[in-house]
């Protein structure tokens, strides 16, 4: 950190801020820290160069860090302010504690008086739960004393006589009911000096309370045992966690990885440089393998090597565990500031670890995520990337782009022919009798969608050279879909086949005499993102009963593509090419599905469950 840092206090929160900061700084800091205090959403625009990324690292890390310090201080003043709103008790437990019988304390000396001090309801209640061993509490004392003396001149003084004593006085500081009762470790002090020793200015006496035998377990009729009960759980809750479940994570969402790049800069400037972190992204920015990285479709090819078929697997993904942890990337790997996708991946390189695995298993132990936004927008990825955003604080810099990406996010297309390879799979599935009704269930709403295509095809209108198209809004649709039977209610049926046919599972068989674990057969990665993504746009459309459905927009196009024709064989049995070069290209017709989402509000309703979202920009005002 420079020697020309700075520190403020906004809102009861101490930021670190590596240089002196702008008033803008100051200004969006300030805001930002009220909206983390009171869950609200933040929407904050600053000029380009006036230092936004700065200002949002530093305030919302320092904000998070005063959580993790509430919640490792046991929350006392949270317990007194608790214990201060409890009504009067006067069951049998609390009646015995009120006869101040209390045991000396090992090896200390026995003092010769008790000073007790418990505040009656009639007297100010500031004053009770400011009542300390000083001389202005002491001379607040005399004086309510003095006012609620009765008129009598005649009255006899009362002094206030202390035993000498030769050890030192430990106290033990007991709340009672709405005050604080400071007690003397002492047997004697009843005994000797109970009569006139003690001074105190309260209705109740001591001596009224009848002597109740020990209760070995809490009385029912306490108002205390609720918050007892309530405070162990909490704090085993807090043991068993660290303390940390209750804090939330900070998601910050930028537009490109490059981006990215540059706000982890920044971080390293910071006080806050050696946060836990992480950063989501594709395969394509964090594949390490070679096979893998050098082909063109990577998730396919490393799906592949994940369920070992042909016999192989990813020697990579089973290193996950040597960077998998925060404390061994810091500590071990020498990652303590805040580092970029580039230094991570050529750490998996040099460990021979999946950096793609490894970004994803720090995320539960890391106090900032960096990712891009369609992470966090895209109910897809964030399934696929195991990505809980609940109770969770969101950041989007350069948030004038998030409406393209929440519209993106939330619109799905899909071809005629995918649609016919996803039902030929489930044929087979239904036909080697694999989970048979649910794939049935599915399959028949894949049939449902190519049979409307096909009428669909013949009624589109020519729009601009080799291209026609025809649209329909959302109501429309849910009226062909009720046709199909698809409905609400059916809906949800098919999405729990759905998740049925998805899930690993594996049988015990008998072979050749030895029973052996046979995996069940699922469908193909490619098949699953299909139903995934029409899926997923139904339940939009089907979701508070379809208020979302005039948000949308379902278009069928038809466009004309030129493919190379493949290489045949001759008679002699080799592959040979047109002689022609005409006849090597191909014109074929190519019928898409889209589901256009125009409201990025479709795909924020899934936001509802954040507690706070931070949007920053430079340009908001258009």
């Amino acid at each position: 950190m420079a020697s020309s840092a700075s520190e403020y206090t906004i809102g009861g929160v101490k930021i670190l801020f590596p240089c002196k900061a702008y008033p803008s700084q100051l200004a969006m800091m300030n805001s930002i820290v009220r909206g983390l205090n009171c869950r609200q959403h933040c929407l904050l625009e600053s000029p380009t160069g006036s230092g936004k990324s700065l200002a949002l690292l530093c305030s919302a890390l320092a904000w998070q860090q005063s959580q993790y310090d509430k919640a490792g201080d046991g929350n006392s003043l949270n317990d007194c302010k608790k214990q201060e709103h409890l009504p009067a008790c006067n069951c049998a437990c609390h009646g015995s504690e009120m006869n101040f019988a209390p045991t000396a304390a090992r090896g200390q000396a026995i003092p010769a008086v008790v000073e007790t001090e418990i505040t009656s309801p009639s007297l100010n209640h500031d004053a009770a739960c400011s009542s300390r061993n000083t001389l202005s509490s002491k001379l607040q004392t005399m004086m309510k004393a003095a006012l609620n003396k009765s008129d009598d001149d005649f009255q006899s003084e009362k002094k206030r006589m202390r035993m000498p004593s030769n050890g030192p006085k430990v106290r033990k500081r007991r709340c009672f009911e709405k005050g604080v009762c400071y007690i003397d470790e002492d047997n004697t002090t009843l005994e000797e000096g109970s009569a006139g020793s003690c001074e105190t200015n309260l209705n109740y006496v001591a001596q009224h309370v009848p002597h109740s035998p020990e209760v070995s377990s809490p009385c029912n009729l306490c108002t205390c045992v609720s918050l007892k009960t309530n405070g162990k759980d909490e704090g085993a809750a807090k043991g068993k966690n660290n303390g940390k479940s209750q804090v939330p994570k900070i998601f910050f969402g930028t537009r490109t990885h490059k981006q990215i790049t540059q706000i982890t800069h920044e971080l390293r400037r910071t006080a806050y440089s050696y946060v836990r972190m992480t950063i989501l992204s594709s395969r394509d920015h964090t594949c390490v393998h070679p096979e893998v990285s050098a082909s063109y479709n990577r998730n396919e090819k490393c799906k592949e090597l994940l369920e070992g078929k042909d016999g192989r697997s990813c020697r990579y993904y089973h290193g996950v565990h040597k960077m998998s942890e925060q404390s061994s990337l810091q500590g071990i790997h020498c990652l303590k500031i805040a580092w970029d996708i580039e230094e991570l991946v050529n750490l998996g390189k040099k460990l021979r670890s999946c950096t793609y695995f490894a970004a994803r298993e720090l995320m539960q132990d890391a106090d900032i995520v960096f990712c891009p936004y369609n992470y966090l927008m895209d109910p897809q990825i964030r399934e696929r990337m195991n990505i809980n955003l609940k109770d969770q604080i969101l950041i989007f810099d350069e948030a004038h782009n998030i409406e393209d990406c929440a519209r993106e996010s939330s619109s799905f297309s899909v071809t005629e022919n995918q649609l016919l390879f996803a039902r030929e799979e489930l044929d087979g599935m239904v036909n080697q009798n694999i989970r048979k009704s649910d794939h049935e269930a599915l399959r028949g709403v894949c049939y449902s969608f190519t049979n409307w295509l096909k009428e669909s095809s013949g009624r589109l209108v020519e729009r601009e050279f080799e291209t026609s198209c025809k649209v329909w809004n959302g109501k429309e649709m849910l009226n062909i879909f009720h046709k199909w039977g698809l409905t609400s209610a059916s809906f949800n049926i098919l999405q729990k086949r759905l998740d049925a046919v998805i899930e690993k599972e594996e049988k015990m068989l008998i072979l050749n005499g030895r029973q052996e674990s046979v995996t069940v057969p699922t469908i193909s990665a490619s098949t699953q993102m299909v139903l995934k993504g029409l899926f997923m746009v139904l339940d939009f459309l089907f979701r508070d009963n379809c208020r979302f459905a005039d948000d949308y927009r379902v278009a069928v196009q038809q466009v004309y593509t030129w493919t190379n024709q493949a290489d045949f064989i001759d008679e002699n049995g080799f592959f040979a090419r047109p002689q022609r070069k005409r006849n090597a290209r191909k014109k074929s017709a190519v019928l898409t599905l889209n589901f256009w989402c125009l409201n990025p509000a479709v795909a924020c309703s899934d936001l509802n469950v954040v507690r706070s979202i931070v949007l920053t920009s430079g340009t908001l005002s258009p």
